[in-house]
């Protein structure tokens, strides 16, 4: 019998086994045997004769690529560190007529070749390295981006992107994150803020030939992208970039990157932007430059103290602000600490409205930027809450009763507006504030004489609610938009004189002089005659 059966057998028995003894699951089973759980399930729905009936039909049956053998075993004598994926590609380049397979079908044929051939690959890992000097200190930092897939507090899920910077002498480290890819501004942006941290600029700094740099290689005569460019020539440092598919050549930086991934981010719930950034400063404070290097065997941070005093001198391209505070939102919220809270109504002006935040005890106090407390909050237990104060949700910069006066002057302090203000202050003690603000700008909007009909209508119904007068008075004002149909005009004989008295509108007098001149004449009509003496 030869191995392979062997083997099979084994794997046969163990897979029974781990089933019905141990209980696993087909995919439990399957990693625990580094096997497909397709393949487990085939072998468990097979009974003992029909395993038995399936080994000799083992190697009876041609390979699809058994035709190619040949090539594939010159190829891979040439060139080891060939993978599965490549040699399937040359195979469809240099063989015409190649069948369409399954990649997997290709990696199992390539690994049973090697395995007969003994031709092992040859791995990245394999390559030859020789020990790199240390570099005198302020010469040289790395840069390079990472992103991840995080779990929200919501159950779904949030790619973030991030920024890594590293001091090669020191192995001081900077990152920075975003909620989308970094742009050609962004990384400017944080390289400033690098250079803030690290307190000064390195020599040069080495780069990946990403396209947020480089907008085209050009066979080494580097074309950069307009932005970058700018900048390169702003600042002294000198700028490098990896040959592709080489990022050995910034090894510490890579270094970096998966240090972020696989400790500071793993398992990590994303909850916002600020937070996460405010987290990894703190990582960086407590572990990512306060450990002791595995290289160096020396602290980031102890060796930086040093290596600062060896950076070229860094003062602001634009002002970056010692504290720039917390954004506010266009809903009149503020992000902090993975919550939310509510700041009052109006405190939005722009979208660079921001506001101071410190904590004392267990109080959120929310100042302007004059220093002036508009706010204060109790802190909850975890992250993902909405704090909201609803009279923040309220415009108190007009008190009620100047409003309810405005109200009243509009309609000209009439009878109906007395008892519809009256009627709301009665049914709704709570919200007059709210109906009245409604009410104003509506009637403003569509003038006084619709407004008192509306008014009327609305006392006459026991309409006594802001929105619904509002619902009425548009449907009005809709009603009356309507186009009339026009009246036909008359065309009078003659020439343009004719024209004109016809145009003509003789003016009316006012019913109110018809009625004082009929109140005069009656007066007169009782007086009595005096006869002159």
């Amino acid at each position: 019998m030869d191995k392979e059966k062997f083997d099979l057998i084994i794997m046969y028995y163990e897979i029974k086994r781990l089933r019905d003894e141990e209980h696993f699951s087909i995919q439990r089973i399957a990693d625990y045997l580094g096997l497909n759980f397709r393949t487990v399930k085939r072998y468990l729905q097979m009974t003992q004769q029909e395993f038995e009936n399936y080994l000799p039909t083992l190697g009876e049956r041609p390979f699809a690529l058994d035709p190619y053998r040949a090539y594939i075993v010159e190829y891979l004598n040439d060139y080891p560190d060939t993978s599965a994926s490549l040699m399937h590609d040359r195979l469809k380049e240099n063989k015409p007529g190649f069948p369409k397979l399954n990649p997997k079908t290709v990696y199992n044929y390539v690994m049973k070749v090697r395995s007969e051939n003994n031709i092992p690959k040859v791995t990245k890992c394999e390559r030859q390295y020789s020990a790199v000097p240390d570099l005198p200190m302020g010469q040289q930092a790395q840069v390079d981006f990472g992103q991840k897939r995080l779990r929200t507090s919501n159950g779904e899920w949030q790619t973030v992107y991030f920024f890594a910077m590293l001091l090669c002498c020191s192995r001081y480290k900077y990152i920075q994150f975003r909620d989308k890819p970094f742009t050609s501004r962004s990384a400017v942006e944080a390289h400033e803020k690098a250079f803030e941290h690290f307190h000064g600029i390195p020599s040069e700094i080495v780069y990946d030939q990403d396209a947020v740099f480089i907008h085209r290689e050009n066979l080494g005569e580097y074309v950069l992208t307009d932005t970058f460019e700018r900048y390169r020539a702003s600042r002294p440092f000198k700028v490098y970039f990896c040959r592709p598919a080489d990022p050995e050549s910034k090894g510490k930086v890579e270094n970096v990157v998966k240090y972020v991934k696989y400790n500071f981010l793993h398992n990590r719930i994303y909850t916002d932007l600020e937070t996460i950034n405010s987290q990894a400063a703190a990582w960086l404070d407590r572990t990512g430059n306060a450990m002791i290097h595995n290289t160096t065997r020396k602290i980031p941070f102890e060796e930086w103290c040093t290596e600062q005093l060896y950076l070229l001198d860094w003062r602001p391209l634009f002002p970056l602000g010692v504290d720039k505070g917390y954004k506010v939102h266009k809903t009149n919220i503020i992000k902090y600490g993975g919550n939310i809270y509510s700041v009052p109504f109006g405190t939005y002006k722009n979208d660079q409205t921001t506001v101071l935040v410190t904590e004392s005890g267990n109080q959120l106090i929310i100042e302007d930027e004059d220093g002036k407390t508009i706010a204060t909050h109790a802190i909850p237990a975890g992250k993902g809450q909405n704090v909201i104060n609803n009279n923040h949700r309220r415009d108190k910069s007009v008190k009620i009763s100047e409003l309810r006066e405005q109200v009243l002057e509009f309609f000209s302090y009439s009878t109906d507006i007395e008892t519809f203000i009256t009627k709301i202050e009665r049914l709704y003690p709570r919200y007059v504030r709210d109906q009245l603000t409604v009410l104003l700008p509506c009637c403003e909007k569509h003038g006084k004489l619709l407004s008192e009909v509306t008014l009327q209508y609305c006392v006459n119904n026991n309409i006594f609610h802001a929105n619904d007068f509002k619902t009425v008075i548009e449907r009005e004002a809709a009603q009356n938009e309507k186009p009339k149909t026009p009246q036909p005009g008359i065309k009078p004989f003659g020439g343009s004189k004719t024209q004109m008295i016809a145009n003509m509108k003789p003016e009316k007098s006012d019913i109110s002089e018809y009625e004082k001149i009929f109140t005069q004449s009656t007066a007169y009509s009782h007086e009595p005659i005096h006869a002159a003496n």
